[in-house]
């Protein structure tokens, strides 16, 4: 196990003046510099700074940061919520470490997902079943990793929409087990 305990700090959010909500940083007794290739690898829609010696990922809205002595999370609705991810988070980190012989370490920068590029392969018929008015805005909210692609059920229903659902699913993908 890398991650053996942590300090948990929990505090209001600055970032966000729309409505309150909460971030929490756990602070590690270990350096898990040598585990972001690793998680790298495993996490889609990451982004690796090996220069800053850093991993950001965008996860079901929240942004979440990975330091060498620290682990980051915002956008959480209560403190239960930030103890929760933060252990999950952990956890991942642990998982990872321990199957890294079976990872390929990545220590490529990634390029954030366009919403345009997962635009043009959504239906585009805007049934607003997603609950978005529009594909586009559907799109958007796909890049931020704020709607689930399980949404679109035209994707999953109609089968004229395979090979896009397949590339999408592909773009999308965690590629290491979920939060």
């Amino acid at each position: 196990m890398l991650i053996e305990s942590y300090d948990l700090e929990i505090e209001v959010s600055t970032h966000s003046t729309a409505h309150f909500e909460y971030e929490a940083h756990a602070r590690l007794q270990v350096d898990i510099s040598a585990a972001l290739p690793y998680l790298n690898a495993t996490l889609s829609r990451g982004i690796y700074l090996p220069e800053k010696n850093a991993l950001s990922w965008r996860h079901e809205g929240h942004n979440i940061g990975f330091w060498p002595y620290k682990i980051s999370v915002d956008h959480l609705d209560s403190k239960e919520e930030a103890r929760e991810i933060v252990e999950r988070l952990v956890g991942m980190v642990n998982q990872v470490w321990e199957k890294r012989d079976e990872i390929e370490p990545d220590r490529t920068t990634h390029k954030r997902l366009q919403p345009l590029e997962l635009y043009r392969l959504l239906p585009r018929i805007n049934c607003k079943r997603c609950g978005e008015e529009t594909c586009f805005n559907f799109s958007l909210k796909l890049a931020a990793a704020q709607a689930e692609l399980a949404s679109c059920r035209p994707l999953y229903e109609d089968e004229t929409y395979r090979t896009q659902r397949e590339q999408l699913e592909n773009l999308l993908a965690v590629k290491w087990p979920a939060l």
